[in-house]
């Protein structure tokens, strides 16, 4: 077998010249799949992270109702059964945060607006997200606090800096009037653009009482140790939960249209990369080709002094692999420096193109994923297609006719 290699190696290089132009494509095509496959994973990790960690979480137990009708009407009450099945699998899960969600109209003397105004325990929420690191001007709030932080974007909508006050009016649980004037305690920057153009945070507690649920919740998020388990995590939570009062639900469910948008903008990714795929397929066949009758003289001399065809064919089909396979390596070298920059140096949006990622609620910056998942499955397919093209020579081999060649 050591011949078999040695002799395939050294028969690449008997036209130094094309064997270096068949391997280049191969590793501008290579390098090329996996830039677009990185960058396209790490725009969809990053928007899944946003929306993850700043709205929705891995799961979240809801009220049986609150799907068909969002509304705080629907929220859950957070009793000990609740409490007693967190406990339950303690072990599983990593923190769960409390939150109530619902809208009202944000007024100043002079300007009224829409916003989202959420209820949170600072403590839990600090443990899914950054919030606090993103405050840009005053504070973040505190346990038991009756101020709220509102975000940049609304805030410049509103004219309003730290230490204004802001009126809020909206419908509280079951009709009541939820109203009440607050101080403005903090300023914060949120990533998710079209959250950072409505959002209000203020207290769990101080929430309840503006929206008048005592106990209530529009949603309790989990967030499991491994979020690889998320989806075994909420079925079993599911077999230990009242479905009559109660449901389970997960990202997926909840990010629904965002993952089908993520489907379509695949479609078109894999489109592109299938292009390279063929730039690859097409150069390969036309080394192999090319090499097959310059060599099909030698071939039948070989045989007739005695050589295998078997052993000929899989001298070929050698050739064929070690072609692809250095220039996939060769394209991963030169991949990784590039991805890994990028990894930890996202490209900053701007013009046209970071408004229409706004529009769509995403942070405006194109980042890259890094990992052996994104090299691996390139190389996969190219190998599959060397696999493929290396069996041409070996089909060519076995149908010589020694008596033919002159």
């Amino acid at each position: 077998m050591k011949i078999f290699f040695t002799l395939a190696w050294r028969n690449i290089w008997r036209n130094k010249r094309r064997s270096l132009i068949t391997i280049s494509s191969v590793v501008f095509a290579v390098l090329l799949a996996i830039l677009f496959y990185s960058m396209e994973q790490g725009s969809y990790e990053r928007m899944i992270d946003s929306m993850v960690r700043y709205s929705t979480g891995y799961i979240q137990i809801q009220d049986v109702l609150y799907e068909e009708e969002p509304s705080i009407d629907n929220s859950l009450l957070f009793e000990e059964d609740i409490k007693d099945l967190l406990d339950k699998f303690d072990d599983q899960i990593a923190f769960y945060v409390p939150r109530i969600q619902s809208f009202a109209l944000a007024a100043t003397s002079e300007i009224t607006r829409g916003a989202m105004v959420m209820g949170i325990d600072p403590a839990h929420e600090a443990l899914i997200n950054d919030i606090r690191d993103d405050i840009v001007q005053g504070s973040f709030l505190t346990d038991n606090d009756e101020d709220i932080v509102v975000a940049s974007g609304l805030a410049d909508i509103l004219g309003i800096s730290t230490g204004d006050t802001l009126v809020l009016l909206g419908q509280g649980f079951q009709g009541a009037t939820a109203a009440g004037k607050y101080k403005v305690k903090g300023i914060v920057r949120l990533k998710v653009p079209e959250m950072n153009n409505n959002t209000i945070y203020m207290s769990l507690q101080a929430a309840q009482w503006f929206y008048m649920t005592d106990n209530r919740l529009t949603a309790l998020i989990i967030m499991p140790e491994n979020p690889n388990q998320t989806s075994s995590l909420a079925t079993e939570l599911s077999k230990h939960i009242d479905e009559e009062w109660y449901r389970v639900v997960t990202w997926e469910t909840m990010l629904a249209d965002l993952l089908a948008l993520m489907e379509f903008d695949m479609a078109g990714t894999m489109v592109m990369m299938m292009i390279l795929y063929i730039v690859i397929t097409f150069g390969l066949i036309g080394t192999i080709l090319t090499m097959m009758i310059e060599r099909s003289k030698e071939f039948a001399m070989l045989m007739s002094l005695g050589m295998k065809r078997s052993r000929l064919a899989m001298i070929c089909f050698m050739e064929s692999l070690f072609i692809t396979f250095t220039g996939v390596i060769a394209g991963m070298i030169v991949a990784t420096p590039i991805i890994l920059y990028f990894f930890h140096n996202p490209i900053q949006l701007s013009g046209n193109m970071a408004e229409a990622m706004a529009d769509y609620g995403f942070e405006p910056v194109m980042p890259f994923a890094f990992g052996p998942d994104i090299f691996i499955s390139q190389a996969r397919i190219v190998l599959v297609i060397a696999l493929i093209v290396g069996m041409y020579p070996v089909y060519k081999v076995y149908k010589i006719k020694m008596m033919d060649k002159n």
